[in-house]
């Protein structure tokens, strides 16, 4: 009996996980993503329509750049930038990345949620603190995100959120 109660609770816990995406292609990944949604996090408070780009090199690695406006659109534009590789066992999947930024900081972070089309996805850190819904437009359409958050649900307090004001135009450069 004891075991029957044990696997059930491992089944259940995993069940409940807020696992990796099976696979993601690095290709198709790469490119410009809006934030939508963030949890709170140091480096970026104050950050409005923020925004990540994933330059795909060569060597299947990602050159990184975010890029936000300090406290206002059109504001103070804030830029840093890291590089990226994948952390999955299958190579062209893209689903597990560790980013360096700085030279010394690095940290894995795991694409949680992606459309078919690779038009909507959610990324996270390991331990689920710090959750990312991203969009390859600057506005997502609210039943898609009515449905991601739906997802989400059982993983976070959806209260965390910060909703990203974001620029029409999507204008950075």
């Amino acid at each position: 009996m004891f075991y029957k109660l044990l696997i059930i609770t491992i089944f259940t816990i995993n069940a409940n996980a807020l696992s990796p995406v099976k696979f993601a292609s690095i290709d198709k990944f790469s490119g410009l993503w809006y934030e939508i949604a963030r949890t709170p996090n140091f480096y970026q408070e104050g950050c409005v329509a923020s925004s990540v780009e994933y330059v795909l090199q060569e060597d299947n690695t990602y050159n990184i750049y975010n890029r936000c406006f300090e406290n206002e659109i059109g504001g103070k534009l804030i830029e840093y930038s890291g590089v990226g590789k994948t952390a999955s066992k299958n190579k062209d999947s893209i689903s597990k990345i560790d980013m360096t930024y700085f030279w010394i900081f690095t940290k894995r972070y795991n694409i949680v949620y992606l459309d078919q089309d690779y038009k909507n996805a959610v990324v996270s850190d390991e331990d689920k603190k710090h959750i990312w819904i991203m969009s390859r437009t600057p506005k997502m359409k609210k039943e898609k995100l009515n449905f991601i958050l739906e997802k989400l649900k059982p993983h976070m307090d959806l209260n965390r959120l910060i909703f990203t004001k974001q620029d029409k135009q999507g204008r950075y450069k």
